[in-house]
């Protein structure tokens, strides 16, 4: 996260899940297994169990201190970066499986609530719209016929849309509507090819593991 503060990152996105003892941790996988190497699952894991555990030992022995990381610890990283930044870092937030209430709290009491934006099923968006009604929800494109149901539920910020969907009519429909297009380029996608198709197309917002190669290719167009 710091290093893609460092690169310029408009929004870092985050996966967070509930842990046994109900906190709010960053973490993309249901299970610990992959990042940590422990044959267990987040939500049956407390944070003190979870603490024991590397979460970087994979990539190196200089990793080896790395910890599933708390979002209020992401909060407080975010918000000290933006004291010195005149263009803030906002987050994304992948709702993976989260105590909604706790999440909004967390993001308010670091001033990272209105900027945010959050990503998830209806069930998950129409549950954080309970706890602020001006919250920026982003669910994933369901179709032009399914719009009308999804704007009415939860009057969607975003959708986000795969990249191997994305044409110009269906997000001239989105903009018309006053709702922002996401895409995600990860994978096979992220390449400088495939930014120029989106952001020719007008897509509000490239999901990438590469950002200085998306900066270059926006740089074209300026």
């Amino acid at each position: 996260f710091s290093k893609a503060m460092e690169l310029g990152a408009d929004f870092i996105e985050v996966d967070v899940r509930t842990t046994s003892d109900g906190i709010q941790v960053i973490l993309h996988d249901a299970s610990l297994k992959r990042t940590t190497g422990l044959e267990a699952k987040v939500e049956k894991t407390s944070l003190r169990e979870m603490r024991r555990l590397s979460a970087g030992y994979a990539f190196g022995s200089q990793y080896e201190d790395q910890r599933v990381p708390r979002l209020e610890e992401l909060c407080e990283l975010v918000r000290n970066e933006n004291m010195h930044r005149t263009r803030q870092v906002k987050l994304y937030v992948d709702c993976k499986a989260i105590d909604a209430g706790e999440v909004i709290r967390l993001l308010n009491q670091h001033q990272l609530l209105d900027s945010a934006v959050f990503y998830g099923d209806m069930n998950t968006l129409t549950e954080i719209r309970k706890f602020n009604e001006r919250a920026r929800l982003m669910p994933a494109y369901p179709g032009k016929e399914k719009m009308e149901s999804v704007i009415r539920k939860i009057a969607p910020y975003a959708v986000d849309i795969p990249y191997e969907k994305l044409n110009a009519a269906t997000i001239s429909f989105c903009h018309a509507q006053g709702i922002k297009v996401f895409s995600d380029l990860l994978g096979q996608h992220d390449t400088a090819t495939a930014y120029r198709q989106a952001i020719q197309l007008g897509v509000d917002l490239i999901q990438t593991d590469d950002i200085s190669a998306v900066h270059q290719v926006f740089d074209e167009f300026e």
